[in-house]
């Protein structure tokens, strides 16, 4: 994948449907008011137990569709399901990560969620929401800010909640199946990253019926999932 400057630290991206350099890591600064005494006893009773995208340290964005915590394995590939068995508004997301480096022989604990952006992604990092893709000039394009092509229809996280800084061998691979079809003939991932988001359209593919196919290419040196971070896709057609 072309890297000009996803942060997840866990489909596509996925999801799914998606890779990021070391600047594009999202590192969350703010922490989130909570309450006390006898409200936050009732709170307590009728929240239901969080998920593994709630239980984040430090707080970063959460994603309300499906949430997988698993090991991002070093030494082999590791693939990731979301909505293998409750598609989460009618996607799936299989992603397919490389083997890596920088990390434990072991692997590192990691979680993947996904989202629509149609109010199921809140929080705040550095006391911001999050900025959806196509939200105004907030595409890069040769280094410069303008309007981003095409219409989002799927956001996808990786979260690397441990210490050490991710080096895979390739961009993640992302197969999405949505219900819904697709918002057009050509689709592509882009990548959240400070200050934007950068469309990846060289890695375009076009949808079969229900299912995508976003292709995977070997890392060129400047992808990197930053620890306790985010690294962030967005699905886009056009």
């Amino acid at each position: 994948m072309r890297i000009t400057t996803i942060a997840i630290g866990a489909a596509i991206v996925a999801a799914a449907a998606m890779s990021a350099c070391a600047s594009r890591g999202v590192v969350p600064s703010q922490s989130f008011a909570s309450s006390n005494g006898t409200t936050a006893m009732l709170a307590a009773k009728a929240t239901p137990t969080p998920t593994a995208c709630e239980k984040t340290s430090p707080p970063m964005y959460y994603f309300a569709g499906n949430c997988v915590a698993f090991t991002l394995k070093e030494t082999a590939t590791t693939t990731v399901f979301l909505g293998k068995y409750k598609p989460y508004d009618g996607i799936k997301i299989t992603t397919v990560f490389s083997k890596n480096s920088g990390g434990p022989a072991g692997g590192i604990k990691a979680v993947m969620g996904d989202a629509t952006g149609k109010g199921d992604i809140t929080g705040k990092v550095g006391g911001k929401a999050f900025k959806l893709y196509g939200d105004g000039n907030d595409c890069f394009y040769r280094g410069k800010l303008g309007p981003c092509r095409g219409k989002s229809f799927l956001y996808a996280e990786l979260i690397n909640n441990s210490g050490s800084t991710i080096k895979p061998v390739d961009t993640p691979k992302f197969t999405i199946v949505d219900t819904n079809g697709f918002p057009g003939k050509k689709c592509f991932p882009a990548e959240y990253q400070k200050g934007g988001w950068v469309p990846e359209d060289n890695l375009f593919a076009a949808p079969k019926g229900n299912t995508l196919e976003l292709p995977s290419v070997a890392n060129d040196g400047s992808l990197y999932y930053l620890p306790h971070a985010q690294f962030i896709v967005a699905g886009v057609c056009e």
